[in-house]
């Protein structure tokens, strides 16, 4: 069981270092877990220190924008496009896609098991409740939860913005640590 389980990450590895060329941008020290599912990754940008988890579900049909330091749980689902009803030629839709593009703003930590609908805007640094459905504009250092999710206080502004000041950010700082010097 453990080479089988070792094997299926080898390739899972493989076929993300496929994927990840063909994103619409990729940036640095990134920890991806290699058997995340994207859909239209030329239309799907992740800055710099992302960490996301294991079983992801990005569709990046209508486009979508991971800043630098957001680090996301496991079993995120993001939609970016959905079927069009109004005005549709057929009930319950049609053959034909609205695009609404998902950004999410540096330094936000999404717990496991978020659901993220087209359209959404998550401002900097909030804090994403695991189980959350996010719909719509998410107000810069919110602390949100629930389905539908609900505003419940908001972060330190001083605080969080002296930390991002001195470039304390987490996956930044880990990996930089795990970098050993060249000789």
């Amino acid at each position: 069981m453990f080479l089988i389980g070792r094997l299926n990450r080898f390739i899972d590895q493989i076929k993300f270092n496929k994927t990840k060329k063909r994103l619409k941008h990729f940036g640095e020290l990134n920890d991806i877990n290699p058997n995340i599912k994207l859909l239209f990754p030329d239309r799907i940008s992740i800055g710099s220190y992302v960490y996301i988890g294991p079983n992801a579900d990005i569709n990046g049909l209508g486009e979508v924008e991971i800043n630098n330091g957001v680090i996301i749980g496991p079993n995120l689902i993001i939609h970016s496009a959905n079927h069009k009803f109004r005005d549709s030629k057929f009930i319950p839709y049609d053959e034909t896609f609205e695009f609404k593009k998902v950004k999410i703003e540096e330094n936000v930590w999404i717990g496991g098991n978020v659901i993220i609908t087209p359209g959404s805007q998550i401002g900097e640094g909030c804090i994403i409740g695991a189980g959350c459905v996010v719909s719509g504009k998410i107000p810069a250092l919110s602390v949100v939860v629930g389905n539908p999710c609900k505003i419940i206080k908001s972060r330190d502004a001083e605080h969080y913005y002296r930390l991002k000041s001195e470039d304390a950010i987490y996956l930044k700082n880990k990996l930089l640590k795990n970098i050993k010097p060249k000789i």
